[in-house]
């Protein structure tokens, strides 16, 4: 039996990882190309657009879909871009306050929610969303390698940036969402009265919510609020964290635990959850957690008096 050719399967071993790095690159900066025209969308187009904007606006809005669909920044300066988004939490907030400019006069407002805040098993996984820009971005490779450690995969084959991406990519490539020249980030939520309906419904069989007797905020958390205070301090720019209102918080505690924590940090907090208790007409709703147009420009005015009265 004769024995294997080592030399013979090397060769081709090595042929085989130089082909997929070629190609990987190749259509890594295909994608690049297609990205980098995209000024719309979530799967990469409202980065891009901040990442233009981030560096001449007076007023900046981080946070989750809380912040983008409840601040109107029109309201708030004519100077102003919402970079909420879907899903997000403190360490997307914190990558992407550190890209601001240094020494320029900024106000930076993050939304927090208790949620987040105080769930001890947060790991800053929403950082990753900031993946398509890991090999462009010296700053955000920093700040996903802390969250997900080195990625050899990630490191070899730069694709793996754009997965998720792709159909989202192209979509807004052909057919932008919308015009970027008219957009501030902020995406209105316009509700039908079959939606309204939909909510009473919801409201009417909703089950009472536990409420623990002890808060304690998640140690990473913490954390991102130190990185986030130390950088805005550093670089002229006023922090405001705030909580943006809720249908009903039956929940108390943790808006007091809330309201404690970031006096001890020394971060100017506004705890907004009970805003329309006063005043909850459905028209302003499209869930419990969620404010309609109407109630996000009710919202956005009153934020506005707090902040720069």
């Amino acid at each position: 039996m004769s024995k294997p050719n080592y030399t013979y399967i090397i060769k081709i071993t090595l042929g085989i990882i130089v082909l997929s790095y070629l190609t990987d690159k190749t259509i890594y900066y295909s994608l690049n190309i297609v990205n980098d025209k995209i000024l719309s969308g979530q799967s990469g187009g409202k980065l891009n657009h901040f990442l233009l904007v981030k560096d001449s606006v007076k007023v900046v809005i981080l946070g989750n879909s809380r912040a983008n669909h409840h601040v109107d920044p029109q309201k708030l300066s004519q100077s102003a871009f919402n970079m909420g988004a879907d899903a997000r939490s403190i360490a997307y907030c914190t990558a992407l306050t550190k890209l601001l400019p240094e020494n320029k006069e900024q106000t930076v407002i993050i939304n927090v929610d208790t949620k987040n805040s105080f769930d001890v098993d947060y790991s800053g996984e929403d950082v990753g969303s900031l993946r398509v820009m890991y090999h462009r971005n010296e700053l955000l490779k920093t700040e996903i390698d802390k969250v997900y450690g080195y990625d050899i995969i990630q490191n070899f084959f730069w694709c793996k940036a754009y997965n998720g991406r792709v159909l989202g990519l192209f979509k807004n490539y052909f057919i932008p969402k919308y015009d970027y020249r008219n957009y501030y980030g902020y995406d209105p939520i316009h509700v039908d009265e079959t939606q309204t309906e939909m909510f009473k419904n919801v409201l009417k069989y909703s089950k009472p919510v536990d409420c623990f007797n002890e808060y304690h905020l998640s140690p990473l958390y913490k954390l991102y609020i130190e990185e986030i205070k130390a950088f805005c301090e550093m670089n002229n720019k006023k922090l405001v964290m705030i909580t943006t209102p809720l249908y009903n918080d039956e929940c108390q505690i943790d808006n007091e635990q809330m309201v404690k924590v970031f006096k001890e940090l020394g971060v100017e907090y506004h705890d907004f959850s009970n805003m329309f208790n006063s005043n909850n007409s459905m028209e302003y709703w499209k869930d419990e957690v969620h404010l309609s147009d109407a109630g996000a420009q009710i919202f956005s005015e009153n934020l506005n008096k707090i902040i720069f009265k």
